[in-house]
């Protein structure tokens, strides 16, 4: 009852603030009968109602709720009445809620907000819109507060739904791999994913917003083309869907695009604009293109490919398989490719594939196979493991291509490279590869090991005489029969030219080798049948040997060795065998210092020019010379030029002795032209070497520069270099002629002497040689000679120098005979420089004098 009373009081509360509020007296017996009426009215009204209503006084405590929130709290009205909310919440919720009391009845502020409440009885979480205000009394007094809740968990929970949703939305917009946007009936953009907005060249989706399509990085065309769909689209309410379209990207990349549009509309089915809808198919388009592209070459390719299911049975072909092998499809599917297989591989090839194959997924190698008509072919196969995504097999991709033909070829090119083609003896390469590693062998079993060179003797003489296809056959018979003295197990190899050696590895003795090398030079000098008339050719060989490791510990000192007694056969006469000694060591030793210090002579100032005189027969004067090189070595003395030449042309040191040369004479002439008025003429010799030389100045440039004449230069070279027909030797010999410098042709008539050149080349001079001078007055043979060639020579309009002349009588039969020039001992040996100039200058005394 005292809940009840407290009730009806707090109602009065209410219905006082009501009256003061509409300036109704409530003392008047009218007022106190409506208030009574009112009050039930209220009460009843109040309990109806859903939402919550309460009055709390100034400590917070309840003095009056409706029957909602009896209801929530889920206990009856003299339970609520005079308790706190402690009592109905949990601590954290009551002091948030008390707070807010406090603000109302301490402040006297009327607060509007969301309130999150736990019922304690019911565990239940509640969102709910409170207002509260404060409760005054007559004397406008706080006396408590009244609010009033409305549950809006419902309408919260769909507020978060619908935020929950349109995150998702959001979520999926921003991140679905298409460009999405949307524009509006004006084609003004309302809103883009972050793709589009990259695509469009603008930094994030916000700043689309208002733009057109000519505000964007995409050309005017194809602006233009996205509008009119757009437009199409718009007007026709008709969506166009999965259409190919390209884009320039702002990076000035071109996409391809499958784009789809729709009209947007609204509640009443109003169109309001436009959705669009593309991906980039860039990749899918040339991924179709490059699957097109692998069927193209699948079935167009020049090589086989061949398709084996898990099984390895065959389930497709290529036309090129087919093509190779002559076998169809119906012929093969279903089949294991070892029908393929020739009979040439073992059985653990085939293992060793297959291991490898499926620990690497791939193999590759030369293959040997039979085709459909029975011929075996050769095959460089790959194979590929194809597989799921479990890693078990799918399938297996064999592709090959018939290399029969290459492996011809390569064997071919192996034997050009190893044999010799004439005899199908080892060349020079595979003898040297199959000395190495005979050497080796020796050094393991400590065995002897023997080599042997043989040259034919006077081989140039048949070749010459009977022409190169009788040398070619000698070469053949002199192959089979050096091969008829060994043993096959022993290497015979040609070396080049008339070259040959023999390998006798496990030889046992050097007696057996000697008895070996004799053999051959018996079976050599049997009588050879080369021509068609059948006539008997005879050829003997020089051999010469060394022995393993006495002789040499590597293969290129034994070689040297062996072919140091070889050449040492030769010398003592040919047609014998020389072993290899120290001796010959020791010389080629002295051979190679004495190259070492024709190094240095130039330097060293131990190379001197000396000049013989060359005189005009027809006045007895002194009108040129030739420049002859002297060495004398500072511990041997003169050296023999005979000697020291050959040297500088193996070594090549002749290109900087030849230039010195050329150099010295050059400076002399131009000193006596200003000493003595006149272009003393010097012949200067040239070696073959020197024409392959190319210098920065040429002698034509030298002279030039010095300001000399071409004619006072004459160079002296040898048949034999005109007779080698070299470019550069023509080419020179030219360049020497347009300038006027001299050509002379030494020793003319002891080579082998031929007037083509004479023809072909503008040759000054023939120097006879001593050898024809010297019997001059002994040998009609000679003489003949001597005339013959100062004949020719003159019909030619060439001048001829006889040489080696040395006595009164020479010199008498060579004026008898119209000979032009001569220098020898008779008029003067080569003199240095200094005392040529002295014969110089007392020749033109005397011809003062005169």
């Amino acid at each position: 009852m005292s809940s009840e009373k407290e009730t009806k009081n707090n109602l009065s509360e209410i219905l006082k603030i009501f009256f003061s509020q509409h300036s109704i007296n409530p003392e008047t017996d009218a007022a106190w009968s409506f208030q009574q009426d009112l009050f039930f009215g209220l009460q009843t009204i109040l309990d109806q109602i859903g939402a919550y209503i309460f009055m709390k006084d100034t400590f917070g405590r309840y003095v009056y709720v409706n029957q909602s929130v009896q209801d929530l709290f889920g206990v009856p009205l003299e339970h609520i009445i005079g308790h706190d909310d402690n009592c109905f919440f949990d601590l954290e919720i009551s002091d948030d809620l008390m707070f807010n009391d406090r603000c109302v009845i301490d402040r006297g502020e009327t607060i509007e907000r969301e309130e999150m409440n736990i019922i304690k009885s019911t565990g239940e979480a509640r969102i709910y819109w409170t207002i509260k205000k404060p409760v005054l009394n007559d004397h406008a007094q706080i006396i408590g507060m009244c609010g009033i809740s409305t549950d809006i968990t419902k309408l919260k929970q769909e507020e978060y739904a619908l935020a929950e949703s349109r995150s998702l939305l959001r979520t999926i917009v921003d991140t679905v791999p298409v460009r999405i946007f949307w524009k509006d009936t004006q084609l003004r953009y309302l809103g883009c994913n972050p793709s589009f907005a990259k695509d469009a060249g603008v930094a994030s989706p916000k700043e689309i917003i208002g733009l057109d399509d000519y505000d964007l990085a995409w050309t005017k065309m194809q602006s233009d083309v996205y509008r009119d769909d757009d437009k199409e689209v718009i007007e026709s309410g008709i969506p166009k869907l999965d259409y190919e379209e390209p884009l320039s990207k702002s990076n000035g990349k071109i996409i391809f695009l499958q784009t789809s549009k729709v009209p947007l509309r609204n509640n009443n089915n109003e169109i309001i604009g436009i959705l669009g809808i593309y991906q980039d198919i860039t990749e899918r388009k040339r991924s179709d293109e490059s699957m097109r592209l692998a069927a193209t070459i699948y079935q167009s390719s020049r090589e086989a490919i061949m398709v084996t299911n898990e099984d390895n049975l065959i389930i497709e072909i290529n036309p090129a398989f087919t093509r190779l092998t002559g076998y169809e499809l119906a012929e093969v599917i279903g089949k294991d490719p070892r029908i393929f297989q020739s009979g040439r591989h073992k059985k653990t090839f085939y293992q060793k594939m297959w291991q490898k194959l499926l620990q690497d997924d791939h193999w590759q190698g030369e293959i040997w196979d039979r085709r459909k008509d029975g011929a075996i072919q050769a095959k460089w196969l790959n194979i590929s493991v194809i597989r799921n995504s479990n890693h078990s097999i799918y399938c297996f991709v064999a592709q090959f291509s018939d290399i029969t033909e290459k492996k011809q070829k390569d064997e071919l090119i192996q034997f050009q490279a190893n044999y010799d083609p004439l005899t199908s003896l080892p060349n020079r390469n595979l003898f040297k590869d199959r000395l190495r590693n005979e050497i080796k062998k020796s050094q393991r079993s400590g065995l002897l090991l023997s080599l042997i060179f043989i040259d034919l003797d006077h081989f140039k003489d048949i070749n010459d005489s009977l022409g190169h296809a009788a040398g070619d056959q000698l070469l053949k018979i002199v192959a089979q029969r050096i091969m008829s003295c060994v043993r096959e197990t022993d290497t015979v190899a040609r070396l080049g030219g008339d070259e040959f050696a023999v390998i006798l590895p496990d030889i046992g003795n050097k007696l057996r080798t000697e008895m070996i090398s004799q053999h051959i030079i018996q079976e050599l000098s049997q009588p050879l049948i080369l021509d068609k008339d059948r006539i008997n050719q005879y050829i003997s060989a020089s051999i010469g040997i060394a022995f393993y490791p006495e002789d040499g510990i590597n293969m290129e000192v034994l070689m040297k060795n062996a072919d140091m007694a070889m050449y040492k056969a030769k010398s003592e006469g040919r047609n014998r065998v020389s072993q290899f000694t120290p001796s010959m060591q020791q010389a080629a030793q002295e051979r190679t210092l004495l190259i070492h210090d024709l190094r240095h002579a130039l330097e060293r100032n131990e190379l001197q020019v000396y000049y013989q005189p060359i005189l005009n027969l027809a006045d007895r004067r002194v009108i040129k010379a030739e420049a002859l090189l002297r060495w004398k070595h500072p511990h041997h003395g003169m050296i023999n030029p005979a000697i020291f030449i050959p040297l500088a042309e193996e070594s090549g040191l002749i290109l900087q002795i030849g230039e010195w040369v050329f150099d010295q004479c050059s400076s002399k002439i131009q000193q006596w032209q200003k000493q003595f008025g006149n272009i003393i003429q010097i012949s200067v010799n040239k070696s073959p070497i020197q024409f392959n030389q190319c210098n920065k100045y040429s002698w034509p440039d030298k002279l030039i520069r010095l300001g000399l004449p071409g004619n006072s230069i004459n160079v002296e070279i040898t048949e034999g270099l005109l007779l080698k027909n070299s470019p550069n030797v023509g080419t020179t010999l030219k360049e020497f002629g347009n300038l006027g410098i001299e050509i002379s042709i030494d020793d003319f008539g002891t080579g082998f002497s031929s007037l083509s050149y004479l023809k072909e080349f503008d040759i000054d001079y023939l120097k006879i040689d001593r050898s024809f001078t010297s019997n001059l007055n002994k040998n009609k043979t000679d003489h003949a000679l001597v005339e013959a060639i100062i004949l020719m020579a003159h019909k030619l309009d060439i001048k001829t120098i006889a040489e080696g002349v040395e006595t009164q009588i020479q010199q008498d039969l060579l004026i008898e005979l119209g000979c032009d020039y001569a220098q020898g001992y008779f008029y003067s040996p080569p003199l240095p420089v200094e005392e040529f100039e002295k014969l110089i200058m007392q020749q033109w005394s005397k011809s003062d004098i005169n």
